[in-house]
């Protein structure tokens, strides 16, 4: 079949190290992608509907401006995996608006710089970004990484890539058929196990429709979300932000945005969420709090990382 081709277009500046630099849990040996920063290419594995499909693309600049794109041998996946990729690049989110609006906050302003052309990559597969939202509740990032590996080894798919085992997440009607007694086994405590099998339960007998949260407004997600069972404000803002591309969540409550203002601002302690939503209000963070939000958390892994090595 002949090769078709297509590429979209992202405004703005475009840092591929910075973008990529953070994507969705995972462990040494089980991969969500492949990143080549010397060629500017993304590989993983996605579903186009219910169907497998390898994601193949690059990022290319053509005079002043950059583009995602694809090779596909089959045209009639163009649609869906323009949609795909609008989702994941958050496409409609303008970095030259976010970025003239606080030219002028200090403070900000210090993070568009450190972190020039960095959009927020995230997951347009929702029913993963809320399972793994679950599993990391109360837990370290390491242990979080290593159950939800053992959940895909479980109920997903693994495949080699060039010496890289990527994995499919699990489809909601598949975790939806274990019994809380095959997670416990892999170290999940009760209360997550109940949760991630119901919720993968709800969506399979309709109560919960993932689509229709694209189109609704994030009042609307968080009314409809928050009444089941292990689903607080944290994990819907955070699916909000890192699987629906909003710029304009403020995750208030969460400890890495609460250390990295009191960095930033240079605080003796640490803030409470009243005072975090006090000071976007204050600075007029909106409507660009998830992207603030990821700066600087961005900002504080790195400043982090540093203080590590010396």
């Amino acid at each position: 079949m002949k090769e078709t081709y297509f590429e979209i277009l992202l405004e703005g500046p475009f840092s591929f190290d910075h973008t990529f630099r953070r994507h969705h849990r995972t462990t040494d040996t089980l991969k969500p992608m492949v990143i080549l920063p010397e060629t500017s290419r993304f590989i993983k594995w996605i579903y186009l509907g219910d169907m497998p499909f390898l994601l193949d693309a690059e990022i290319k600049k053509k005079g002043d401006k950059v583009y995602i794109v694809h090779n596909t041998e089959d045209n009639h996946e163009n649609h869906s995996l323009k949609k795909y990729l609008t989702r994941m690049f958050g496409i409609e989110n303008s970095l030259l608006e976010f970025y003239e609006t606080f030219k002028d906050n200090e403070k900000i302003a210090m993070l568009i710089h450190e972190f020039h052309g960095m959009r927020v990559l995230s997951n347009p597969d929702l029913f993963e970004v809320m399972v793994d939202t679950i599993i990391g509740q109360q837990i370290n990032l390491t242990f979080a990484a290593t159950l939800k590996e053992r959940l895909i080894r479980l109920a997903g798919q693994i495949k080699n890539f060039e010496g890289f085992d990527l994995y499919l997440f699990p489809r909601p009607v598949t975790i939806a058929q274990l019994e809380y007694d095959q997670l416990r086994e892999l170290s999940f405590s009760q209360r997550k196990a109940e949760y991630i099998i119901d919720f993968a339960r709800k969506i399979v007998n309709g109560n919960i429709d993932l689509e229709r949260l694209w189109t609704d407004s994030n009042d609307e997600i968080i009314n409809e979300l928050l009444p089941y069972r292990g689903i607080g404000k944290w994990t819907i803002e955070c699916l909000m932000l890192f699987g629906l591309n909003r710029p304009d969540v403020l995750p208030a409550a969460d400890i890495g945005l609460r250390n990295a203002v009191r960095r930033i601002y240079q605080l003796d302690l640490q803030p409470r969420p009243e005072e975090i939503r006090f000071l976007a209000e204050n600075d007029d963070w909106r409507p660009w709090e998830g992207y603030i939000t990821f700066y600087m958390w961005q900002y504080l892994n790195k400043d982090t990382n540093k203080k590590e090595l010396t």
